[in-house]
């Protein structure tokens, strides 16, 4: 009974209300003011100057964090650099260089991302990773014997080059549970 009262008052006081409520005074002269002018002390948020500014903060912004993301992946050169044309251009001295450039991305790679647990990989994967350090070992040995073949030279590029997708394929998210 005592919400039925509630409710018939709370009709009534409604019913009493005005449709529509108009304020005291004009308040669009001080709307018209208050967009017209502006403030010193609160300068508008899109002004010609920040039509430009803003877009190029954000595009130096980016190029700032790509350059020192690459830079910091980058593997590290030695300060004297391999000078191939300086020795003859000997075979031997490119694949010194590119054991050497192998050796150096591949540590580089490690460290970036932590060694992985090779024991805890499947057993496919490890053997993989045996085969193709066996292969290049022994492609390795060939080049002593005949350093410039051009195809022991590719051979060798394209082991070591599965080594390093089949390491960055570790850090995959599919094994970054083990």
């Amino acid at each position: 009974m005592n919400k039925l009262v509630s409710e018939q008052a709370l009709q009534k006081a409604l019913a009493k209300l005005p449709d529509e409520m108009t304020p005291q005074r004009d308040l669009w002269a001080g709307i018209e003011r208050a967009i017209e002018v502006k403030t010193p002390d609160k300068p508008a948020h899109v002004t010609p100057e920040n039509k430009v500014f803003m877009p190029t903060v954000w595009a130096a912004s980016l190029v700032i964090a790509v350059l020192v993301t690459w830079l910091s992946f980058s593997p590290q050169f030695s300060e004297q650099p391999l000078d191939l044309a300086q020795q003859n251009n000997s075979p031997l001295t490119l694949v010194t260089a590119m054991q050497e450039n192998f050796k150096q991305t591949k540590q580089s790679m490690l460290i970036s991302f932590g060694q992985p647990k090779i024991s805890a990989l499947p057993k496919e994967i490890q053997q993989e990773l045996i085969n193709l350090s066996s292969a290049q070992t022994t492609i390795e040995k060939a080049l002593n014997e005949d350093p410039s073949n051009n195809d022991l030279l590719n051979l060798l590029r394209w082991t070591q080059r599965e080594e390093l997708d089949l390491l960055s394929q570790l850090y995959s998210p599919k094994w970054q549970s083990i």
